[in-house]
């Protein structure tokens, strides 16, 4: 499995470091006792060595135990897409690659001026 391109996020510490410094990254918590993250976690690299643009990444609940936390990661395999710095969505389960590459081309064409907007909104509201 080609994992040159996935980052592996050991703390919350790491995570915020990640996104600071990227738009779009997609974390995939996983489990080393989790029989269907070790059934993903090649199609997840699959995928990522296809979409270079993206950063994807690995936070193993049992090591990022304060990332996960955070998040209120409870089942995995989970999924949480992140783009400039707003998480955009979470997924529980596994699945194929053609699923992971559609879920991925969604998450590219949100309006995230619109998503960016409705949030700076909302803060000024409050």
């Amino acid at each position: 499995m080609n994992t040159k391109n996935i980052c592996a996020l050991n703390s919350q510490a790491a995570f915020n470091q990640q996104v600071a410094n990227h738009d779009f990254m997609v974390v995939l918590f996983t489990a080393s006792w989790c029989d269907p993250c070790q059934v993903f976690t090649p199609v997840f690299a699959e995928v990522a060595a296809q979409t270079p643009s993206v950063l994807f990444a690995t936070a193993d609940v049992d090591v990022a135990t304060d990332l996960a936390a955070n998040f209120q990661v409870t089942q995995v395999p989970a999924l949480m897409v992140i783009r400039e710095r707003v998480v955009i969505d979470m997924m529980h389960g596994a699945m194929h690659a053609h699923e992971l590459q559609h879920h991925l081309h969604m998450w590219q064409a949100l309006d995230m001026a619109a998503i960016n907007a409705h949030f700076a909104q909302r803060v000024s509201a409050s």
